[in-house]
């Protein structure tokens, strides 16, 4: 039996799913299938599944789309698929262990002896999804500002709001790509207050905005 946690583990896994754009639905309920029976055997390395069986729990009809949403999940580390070939042999399939039963991070299990493990390459698309997410630290961020040549002073104020903020937006949804967030900050924030500068004196004129007719303010009142 592997040292997992069960709630540790499931949370792990639906805060992967809300940082990856590329899951449905089907991948969700395909996959508690699988952590179902990994349960039920007690976490064991390698579970031998009956398709009919997961079929039946993740509410897929089509062996098709089963097959196409169990490679996903194999191509994307979530879980290891080791099809049998062999209509008297079930297939395997190896959980990817988030979290150990004292809630350390840990890698992604080691396949059994002469099982294939898919590529590394693949997984790069996914890890460069989850740095997007938020940045690393502050200096980070004030690179990329200064790559834009964006004040810095903004990308401390853009830093900070969101570190406050847990990089969530105001709805309460995370921020799945903070460069993005960067821009729109950009755009809709010190990048409006410029379009309403004066180009002579640098400060905004507030008579004449709200009041564009023609007036001589040096006469008295």
């Amino acid at each position: 039996m592997e040292k997992v946690n069960y709630i540790i583990q499931l949370n792990e896994a639906f805060e992967r799913f809300n940082n990856d754009d590329r899951i449905k639905q089907g991948h969700i309920t395909l996959y508690l299938a699988f952590f179902q029976k990994w349960n039920r055997e007690y976490f064991k390395m390698t579970i031998t599944i009956n398709r009919e069986w997961i079929m039946e729990k993740a509410k897929i009809k089509s062996k098709t789309t089963y097959h196409n949403y169990l490679k996903d999940l194999n191509d994307w580390g979530y879980l290891r698929y080791y099809p049998s070939y062999h209509p008297a042999r079930g297939s395997k399939v190896q959980m990817s262990i988030f979290f150990s039963s004292d809630g350390q991070k840990m890698a992604n299990c080691v396949p059994e002896p002469g099982q294939n493990l898919v590529p590394s390459y693949k997984h790069k698309t996914k890890e460069n999804l989850n740095k997007l997410a938020r940045p690393k630290n502050e200096l980070v961020v004030l690179n990329f500002f200064k790559e834009n040549n964006w004040p810095v002073m903004e990308g401390k104020k853009f830093y900070a709001y969101y570190q406050a903020n847990n990089w969530t937006l105001s709805r309460g949804f995370k921020i799945k790509n903070w460069k993005e967030s960067a821009k729109k900050y950009v755009e809709k924030g010190f990048k409006i207050k410029e379009e309403y500068t004066s180009p002579i004196s640098g400060h905004l004129d507030n008579l004449r905005r709200f009041d564009s007719r023609n007036k001589d303010y040096g006469q008295p009142l």
